[in-house]
């Protein structure tokens, strides 16, 4: 399942963890295939053989040779499939991408057009004008809010938002990004604290999240929570160092 095709090389990686996600599937690679233009390969992660997503495997991928079933292979867990997706993708750009129908494909083709000049990271922004979060439990959404403007006020580094997964990588830019996160979807502040670090340029467009359309949701915010805070340090701290760093050339000068 995990062979990727070498001819006719697409320009985009969709990275897609699936855990249980037997009813969104279908509908979401359908969206996919009405609203992303770049041409992509998609890499579907499950974690194991029992997944009712695979139930839909073949009716997904008969004839079908831009879309992928690659089973985890760093463990379980969405980080896990992260990095999967990453070590696996051989196109110029990565984008991860929930199979859970909350993102939105059609800002694909709007990170697409912004990377293309010249960015490195193109972050897709709920806390942005004509960005939105839809639905969610609203402590969930309070939390992320207050920590993503909070961040970008004190670091000024150029995103309102650290904790959207749904993030367009030039994939030389995770390919000198050493990995260290253990937990879920703080790996994203990781990699844009890392990214600002070794100076790649960062910018943002708008996106809506809705929650998601069946199922249950597998985000983990209490057992998460610590380790979040711990990168939101790491942040700042990464802003402070940038900031000595700049002033140390200055006086240089």
């Amino acid at each position: 399942m995990t062979n990727l095709p070498t001819d006719n090389k697409p320009e985009l990686t969709l990275i897609i963890p699936v855990y249980e996600e037997e009813h969104n599937i279908v509908p979401f690679i359908e969206e996919v295939r009405k609203n992303i233009s770049p041409s992509y390969i998609a890499l579907i992660i499950f974690d194991h053989n029992h997944d009712s997503t695979l139930k839909k495997l073949h009716e997904l991928t008969d004839n079908k040779t831009n879309i992928r079933f690659v089973k985890n292979m760093y463990g379980t867990g969405v980080i896990n499939a992260f990095k999967t997706g990453f070590a696996l993708a051989k196109t110029k750009y990565i984008v991860p991408i929930m199979a859970d129908l909350s993102d939105m494909p059609e800002t694909v083709n709007i990170m697409h057009t912004i990377i293309r000049q010249g960015y490195d990271l193109v972050i897709a922004s709920r806390y942005v004008k004509d960005g939105a979060k839809i639905g969610g439990a609203r402590i969930k959404n309070f939390l992320s809010a207050l920590a993503n403007k909070s961040l970008n006020f004190l670091t000024r580094i150029p995103t309102h938002d650290f904790t959207n997964a749904f993030i367009m990588y030039k994939k030389t830019v995770l390919d000198n990004i050493e990995i260290q996160s253990t937990g879920g979807f703080e790996i994203t502040m990781e990699i844009i604290a890392k990214a600002y670090m070794l100076d790649y340029s960062i910018t943002e467009v708008p996106t809506i999240n809705r929650d998601r359309a069946a199922g249950k949701s597998k985000f983990a915010l209490w057992k998460w929570i610590y380790k979040y805070l711990y990168w939101y340090f790491f942040i700042l701290l990464c802003s402070v160092r940038k900031r000595f760093q700049i002033f140390r050339n200055l006086d240089h000068i």
